[in-house]
């Protein structure tokens, strides 16, 4: 028998209204595992905080992509002052590791500057090495403070993830909210 691969989609903005959005988010959340939640919000919170910071989330943009006819990753834009943004980004765990994450985040850039956002900052836990890695190959610094990490990405001089976004096969499965 031939093992299963998975090739990720292509992300996408999530359709529908912030509403949707939260239903989606709140779903994606409760089924990180303690580990992923440690490292996506610094804490290892319980489904009832999951639902918590889902129902008051106020992104401009989320990111979506697919398996298994599910969202299973997500990366939320929230646009500031002066074109800046902070972004979040989760991968559910059985699918950590195969190109998920890579695809939402170069994606998630490339959307960040369709709508005038020129720097980004991320928040993550110091032992995430996937997002410090995926920050390090788009030219962004991190700083780490104890166990957790702050990375500041300037868009607009990440020439290699505009490439590498539009190099990525476009699978059709991944969408992104408006």
């Amino acid at each position: 028998m031939m093992p299963r691969v998975l090739v990720p989609s292509r992300p996408d903005v999530l359709p529908g209204t912030l509403v949707d959005w939260r239903r989606i988010l709140a779903r994606h959340y409760k089924r990180l595992s303690r580990t992923s939640r440690l490292r996506r919000f610094m804490a290892a919170l319980p489904n009832s905080a999951m639902q918590v910071i889902a129902d008051r989330a106020s992104p401009d943009i989320v990111l979506g992509i697919e398996a298994g006819g599910r969202v299973v990753g997500v990366l939320e834009i929230f646009k500031g002052h002066d074109a800046h943004a902070e972004i979040g980004i989760s991968i559910e765990d059985a699918y950590q590791g195969q190109g998920f994450g890579r695809a939402l985040f170069l994606d998630g850039l490339a959307a960040a500057e369709r709508i005038g956002v020129q720097t980004a900052d991320l928040f993550f836990a110091s032992e995430n090495h996937g997002i410090r890695s995926l920050v390090s190959a788009a030219g962004g610094e991190i700083q780490q403070r104890g166990a957790e990490c702050e990375a500041h990405i300037d868009i607009t001089h990440c020439k290699n993830c505009r490439k590498l976004a539009a190099d990525t096969p476009d699978q059709g499965a991944a969408k992104v909210l408006h």
